[in-house]
Order: C-alpha cells, then sequence, then structure tokens
C-alpha cells in the first residue's frame, strides 16, 4: 500500500509495550496480505478464474488469494486503525466495481464465486470509512451503487412470513444455481451421492452454496434433522432457515442509507430507506426476538418454529442495533441468556456453537469476526456490566491470539477456545494463517482497550 505507514497512531493508545510491539508487527502483515490484479487479468479474462478489480487490496491469508467479501469489513478495521484511507477507499472502490460490472458482489474475486454472495457488509465499510474521512462526495457519487447492493437482497432472498394476521418479509441466505459449488466440486458430489432423487441433490447443493454464502461453511446451524440440529452435512437445509445475522445486516444497512441520504439532503430517500428498516425490525421483533429466551434466535421455515439453539450469531442484532427495548432491558437479558448458556466458562474467546460436530463453524472454535460482533455489540449497549463482560471477553480473546503469535509467529484464521494460542480445526481444509480478520480484530480490541489491557496482569480473564 502506498499509504503504509511503520508508526500507526494506534501504538500511542496501547500501553503494554509487548503489545505496541505486536501492533507493529501486526501492521507489518498487512505488506504481506497487499495484492494487486495484473493488467492482463483485464486485457485477456478468459485465461483467468480471478476477476479483476482496479485497485489493490487486502488477502485473507493462506489458501485464500482473493477478495473475499466479508473478510473485507474487519480487514478495513484493521487497515483504518492503521492509517491506511487510501488503501480502504481503494479496497472499497474495488466492490463498487463489482457490482457495476455484475450486479452482485460475489462471495470472492473469482469467476467461479459469481453465483453467490456473501454477508452484506459493503455498506457498513462505506459507513466505517466516512465516520474516518468525512469524505460525503465519495458517498455522493456512490450512493446509487449502494442502492444496488442493499436492494440485491431485498429482491433476491426474502421470504414472506406471517405473525398474528401481520405478513412479514424478511431474508435467507439462498444461493439457487444448480450443480454442486465449482470450487468444492468433489467434496458436494460426495455428500449428495447417497441423496435418491436428481431433485433432493439439487436442493441440497443449493443449501450448501447457501451456507457458503452465509459464511458460515459448514456448521450444525444450517442442518434441519427431525426439527432439530442434529444430523450430519447431508442434513443441511440452508434454504429454510431464516437467520438473524442477515436480518440484522439488512436493517442496518436500510438505516445507514438512510443517513447517508439525510446528509445528502434528500428527504424523501431519507425517509424511502428508514421506512424499509422500520418494517425490517418490526419483522426480527415479531418473527427472530424470543421474549422468553431472552435472545434473538433463527427460525425454521420447514418447522415453522424458533431454532433455540447457542449460537455467536445470535447476538448480530446487539452489534447492529436492531432492537426497540431500552439498553439496560436488552443488556439484563442478554447477559442472563449468555451466563445462562455457560459460554463464559472458555479460557480463549466464546465459541461459535456448543455443538462438537467436527464442522468448523462449531464447538470448539472461536472465530474472530463473531468475537468483534459480541464484543462490540455489549459495548454499545453502555451498561456497566455489559462494558466488563466486554472486556473479559475481549482479553481473552487477546491473550490467546497472542499467545499463538507468540508460540508460532504466526496469526490463525479460527482458534480452540478451550486451548490459549491453538488454531481451530475441522471442515473441508486445514487451518490458515494470515490472516486478515484476525489482525483486524486484535487491532480494533486494542483500539478499545488498549489504554488498560496489559499482558502482564494476574489473569483476571480467566475463567473462575
Amino acid at each position: 500500500p502506498t499509504d503504509f505507514n511503520p508508526n500507526p497512531s494506534l501504538v500511542d493508545r496501547v500501553t503494554d509495550p509487548l503489545l505496541k510491539t505486536w501492533v507493529e508487527q501486526l501492521n507489518q502483515i498487512f505488506l504481506n496480505l497487499s495484492r494487486k490484479v495484473k493488467a492482463d487479468v483485464k486485457a485477456n479474462p478468459g485465461l483467468y478464474s480471478l476477476l479483476y478489480v482496479p485497485n489493490g487490496f487486502i488477502i485473507p491469508g493462506g489458501r485464500f488469494e482473493e477478495l473475499y467479501y466479508w473478510d473485507t469489513y474487519w480487514i478495513i478495521c484493521g487497515l483504518l486503525l492503521c492509517d491506511m484511507t487510501t488503501t480502504v477507499k481503494g479496497i472499497i472502490e474495488n466492490y463498487f466495481y463489482l457490482i457495476r460490472n455484475y450486479h452482485i458482489i460475489p462471495n470472492g474475486s473469482r469467476k467461479y464465486y459469481l453465483q453467490r454472495s456473501q454477508p452484506p457488509l459493503l455498506i457498513p465499510m462505506v459507513d466505517l470509512y466516512y465516520r474516518h474521512t468525512k469524505d460525503l462526495e465519495f458517498i455522493r457519487q456512490n450512493i446509487e451503487v449502494l442502492e444496488e447492493e442493499f436492494n440485491f437482497w431485498m429482491n433476491n432472498r426474502m421470504v414472506r412470513l406471517k405473525k398474528n394476521n401481520v405478513c412479514h418479509k424478511l431474508a435467507r441466505y439462498y444461493s439457487p444455481s444448480s450443480g454442486p459449488r465449482p470450487e468444492s466440486y468433489w467434496e458436494d458430489y460426495t455428500t449428495a451421492e447417497n441423496l435418491p432423487s436428481e431433485e433432493q441433490k439439487e436442493e441440497l447443493y443449493i443449501s450448501l452454496k447457501s451456507a457458503a454464502e452465509s459464511g458460515l461453511d459448514f456448521s450444525t446451524r444450517w442442518y434441519i434433522k427431525d426439527g432439530t440440529n442434529n444430523g450430519n452435512l447431508s442434513d443441511i437445509d440452508t434454504a429454510h432457515i431464516v437467520p438473524v445475522d442477515l436480518n440484522a445486516y439488512l436493517e442496518n444497512n436500510a438505516r445507514i442509507l438512510s443517513s447517508f441520504y439525510a446528509e445528502l439532503g434528500n428527504a424523501a430517500k431519507s425517509a424511502h430507506y428508514k421506512h424499509r428498516a422500520t418494517k425490517l425490525l418490526q419483522a426480527i421483533e415479531a418473527i427472530l426476538w424470543r421474549e422468553d429466551r431472552g435472545m434473538w434466535l433463527d427460525y425454521d421455515l420447514k418447522n415453522l418454529k424458533s431454532r433455540d439453539y447457542f449460537y455467536m450469531s445470535n447476538f448480530a442484532p446487539l452489534w447492529t442495533g436492531s432492537y426497540t427495548k431500552t439498553k439496560e432491558e436488552v443488556s439484563k437479558r442478554v447477559l442472563h441468556y449468555l451466563d445462562e448458556s455457560k459460554v463464559g466458562e472458555f479460557i480463549g474467546g466464546i465459541p461459535t456453537s456448543l455443538y462438537p460436530s467436527g464442522e468448523q463453524w462449531d464447538f470448539p472454535n472461536g472465530w474472530p469476526p463473531l468475537q468483534s460482533i459480541l464484543i462490540e455489540g455489549l459495548l454499545r449497549l453502555q451498561t456497566p456490566a455489559a462494558i466488563g463482560t466486554a472486556r473479559l471477553y475481549a482479553e481473552r480473546w487477546l491473550r490467546s491470539n497472542y499467545k499463538g503469535y507468540e508460540i508460532f509467529g504466526k496469526m490463525f484464521e479460527k482458534y480452540d477456545v478451550e486451548l490459549l494460542g491453538q488454531t481451530g480445526s475441522g471442515g473441508e481444509y486445514e487451518a490458515q494463517t494470515g490472516f486478515g480478520w484476525s489482525n483486524g480484530v486484535v487491532l480494533q480490541i486494542l483500539d478499545w482497550f488498549g489504554r488498560d489491557i496489559s499482558l502482564h496482569d494476574n489473569d483476571s480473564s480467566s475463567p473462575s
């Protein structure tokens, strides 16, 4: 990156000398993860699986050598904290380029990813950039592209649900192309081979691709067997699950679009998106919030019931602010749910689920984006109890990441919450290092708590 700064300002906001050095080292890793697509890819697209984008970008790392949609949100968080606003603007412009050319932000910047997207975080990325730069002209020039991204989900991923005679529309992850995932053809073919009919195989392929669109590939979160989350990968039925996280992201996207239009002086458009946010919020409250559990839960369209299981994705509305109750009330309910789920007992962070399925988005793996969503969501509640819990979780995650870096000299894609500093496992491939979003989340945590977190403290973060 042209705007690389070896001494990012974040260093001055961190007290512990070991952590200061770590910030500098993580900042250096961005140099190893930076890529630019060569001009020949644009001139001769038929020779490459890679999609051309005009500007440099940061890859996740390891086997992932292209842009990945939702990873980029946390990569951008890290880049902004390391003062690389020009690089961030370029990365966002790459996404605008993809929308203008393909009318979708693909899962990643490869041709074989064009049939599915990933969690819609472009609008929050632009919001982050805008908060850092106040570059309203950039918003003015590109607001229509942001609308197109929002409408992609609203036009292609919605289902209707009735409750108390009111019709609600909510989103699901859904990738209706035919056949297995091109990049994992053999794995999908094998998963489906024992199904009796071609139709059932196609349904399974759609649910595998839809789970990949969710970013959480794979997890018991997407299994439906006898109305439960039991079973194995051949019980995946993503297309029949209304996910908490996706709907929270979209509600927040509508709110951000409304505020952008207000800044641009377009009151009619601002009101339009405010109305869309309100409708989504009403649907989230009616269908996904379970008052008796004090938690948002995914909804099973096949069996018409809530899926009452602990998944980190349940907390997305905390992060997006998709609730109407007071912060005090939400804080009380959420902290009670966390307590009841006993997820605070692990030394290395919060597990993605409590179900040890062998899939990578399940127990005992902890994933950076989900830690970040929960910790920042708790901080946004602004109650002393929520802030204290956020700090506890942040400190544990930080220690595990630091320990891994100390032992292996690497940052991992995911971590095992039971073993401090150890990489997570399971799923379709070996654990990867680099790693874009892991670095971004550590930098976020140091931005939030760096003044008063030290690696030398008596380990206040150990579970009691």
